[in-house]
């Protein structure tokens, strides 16, 4: 019973690898950073000047991260109507590419799952 549960798990963990090279996962993965480079840039040009937290563009990418992952730690907050804006279709579109790779993630594992019950 227990060489069948480490097998089991042994497949799961090479299924979630696996699926790091499936190219609906490396299009998510393009898609989230280029998103967050983008969502950086934009809320840079709306908050730099005018939000004494945002002094670089680390700062913003550093801010765009926290959004788009939902931790949204609250060290860096928007100043700006603009900036604000932004920071609404972050977490927008944060949470639709986190839900996808879920998805993904989730699909995989679903597969082992029924590669075992057939057995």
């Amino acid at each position: 019973m227990l060489k069948k549960h480490h097998k089991l798990m042994w497949d799961f963990t090479s299924a979630f690898i696996r699926s790091l090279r499936r190219p609906v996962f490396i299009y998510l993965a393009t898609l989230a950073f280029t998103a967050q480079a983008i969502f950086a840039a934009f809320f840079y040009l709306a908050e730099a000047g005018k939000n004494e937290r945002v002094a670089s563009f680390f700062d913003s990418f550093y801010f765009t991260v926290t959004v788009m992952t939902g931790v949204g730690l609250g060290d860096i907050a928007p100043v700006t109507g603009p900036g604000r804006f932004v920071a609404m279709m972050m977490m927008l579109a944060g949470t639709a590419i986190f839900v996808a790779f879920t998805g993904v993630l989730a699909a995989s594992i679903l597969d082992v799952e029924n590669e075992h019950l057939d057995k």
